[in-house]
C-alpha cells in the first residue's frame, strides 16, 4: 500500500471515529450499550407468578394494586381483572435496551427525574424493585426508564408503559351488573310518572298484559344487564351524585328473587348510577341509562 493511500485510509478511519464521538456525545456517551447490572436483570422473577402488589405513584396520585389469591384490589377496591391481566402480559414482554444517556442533566427532558417520572414499585416474596419510567422515545413501544438511585437511562421496550397510566377508576372494577339474562323473567322500568312491567313468554317478551313490545329495545336491556359496565366512579359529594333520581329498572327471576336493580340520576350527558349488587356510586353514559331504562315510548311498537 502507498504512503498516500495509507494517509486516506488513517484519515477516513479518522472521520468515522469522530463521527461516532459525536453521536455518542449526542446520545449521553453511551452509544448503544446494553443495560447492565441490577436494570438488566430488573423483570427476572417479575412475572404474574411472583407479583404480589404493584404500587404507582406520580406526583400525589396513587395506585395500589395488592393480590389476595385470585383476586386483586384496587386501593381497597375490586380491581378489573382484564386490566390487571393485560399488565402481567406486560411484565412478561418488557425488555429493557440500550443506554441512551448517562448524564443526570437529562433526566427532566426525558421524563425519568423523582418529580415527572411514573414511579414502578413491584413486590414478590423476595422483596420490592422500583422503577422510574419517563416518557415515550422515538422509537415506537419504547419509552425512557432509570433505576432511582441511578444516573443512566435506558430504553424499554415492550407495552408495560401504557398499562401503568391507567387511571385508579381504570384499576377499579367497573362492572355494575352482570346477570345470567336467561333466568330474568320479568323487567320493571319506574320512570317519573309512569311504570310498566315486561314479561318473557314462551317464546316472546310482551308488556304485562299482553301487548306486544319492539323486540329489539328489551334485547337491549336484556344485553345490559348481562354486562353492564360503568365510566368511572363518583363521590357522594360529587354535584352529579346529588341530581334527583330519574329511573330504576329492576329484573326479576320467575319466583320474583330480585336479581339486579339500577336506579339512575337525571342528566342529558353522564349520569350517576347505583345497583343493588354493590354500594358504589357510578358514572355512566346517558345512552347506556336510556338502553337499560327505556321509555314506554321506545318499547312500543309504532310509538
Amino acid at each position: 500500500m502507498s504512503e498516500r493511500a495509507l494517509k486516506q485510509l488513517v484519515g477516513a478511519l479518522a472521520v468515522t471515529v469522530a463521527v461516532w464521538l459525536v453521536m455518542a456525545l449526542l446520545r449521553g456517551g453511551s452509544g448503544s450499550v446494553g443495560a447492565s447490572g441490577e436494570l438488566a436483570t430488573f423483570f427476572d422473577g417479575v412475572d404474574r407468578t411472583s407479583v404480589e402488589s404493584v404500587r404507582l405513584s406520580r406526583g400525589e396520585d396513587a395506585v395500589e394494586l395488592e393480590r389476595s389469591g385470585a383476586s386483586w384490589s384496587a386501593n381497597g377496591f375490586p380491581a378489573d381483572l382484564g386490566a390487571v391481566s393485560r399488565l402481567m402480559d406486560a411484565l412478561d414482554d418488557a425488555e429493557v435496551g440500550e443506554l441512551i444517556a448517562a448524564n443526570p442533566n437529562n433526566h427532566e427532558r426525558m421524563g425519568v427525574s423523582q418529580d415527572s417520572a411514573i414511579s414502578a414499585t413491584f413486590g414478590t416474596a423476595e422483596g420490592t424493585r422500583t422503577l422510574l419510567v419517563g416518557r415515550n422515545a422515538a422509537q415506537f413501544g419504547t419509552a425512557y426508564v432509570r433505576l432511582p438511585d441511578a444516573d443512566e437511562v435506558y430504553l424499554l421496550d415492550g407495552d408495560l408503559k401504557p398499562q401503568l397510566t391507567l387511571s385508579l377508576d381504570q384499576w377499579r372494577n367497573r362492572t355494575m351488573v352482570a346477570i345470567d339474562t336467561a333466568a330474568v323473567a320479568r323487567i320493571v322500568v319506574e320512570r317519573a310518572g309512569d311504570a310498566f312491567a315486561l314479561v318473557r313468554g314462551d317464546s316472546a317478551w310482551s308488556f304485562d298484559g299482553g301487548a306486544e313490545v319492539i323486540p329489539s329495545t328489551v334485547g337491549g336491556v336484556l344485553s345490559e344487564l348481562a354486562n353492564m359496565v360503568a365510566t368511572g366512579f363518583l363521590e357522594e359529594a360529587d354535584s352529579l351524585a346529588a341530581s334527583p333520581l330519574a329511573t330504576t329498572t329492576s329484573a326479576l327471576s320467575a319466583t320474583g328473587e330480585v336479581l339486579a336493580e339500577i336506579t339512575f340520576g337525571v342528566g342529558e350527558g353522564d349520569r350517576w348510577a347505583r345497583t343493588s349488587l354493590a354500594p358504589y356510586v357510578y358514572r355512566v353514559s346517558s345512552f347506556r341509562a336510556q338502553r337499560v331504562a327505556p321509555a314506554r315510548e321506545a318499547v312500543t311498537p309504532g310509538s
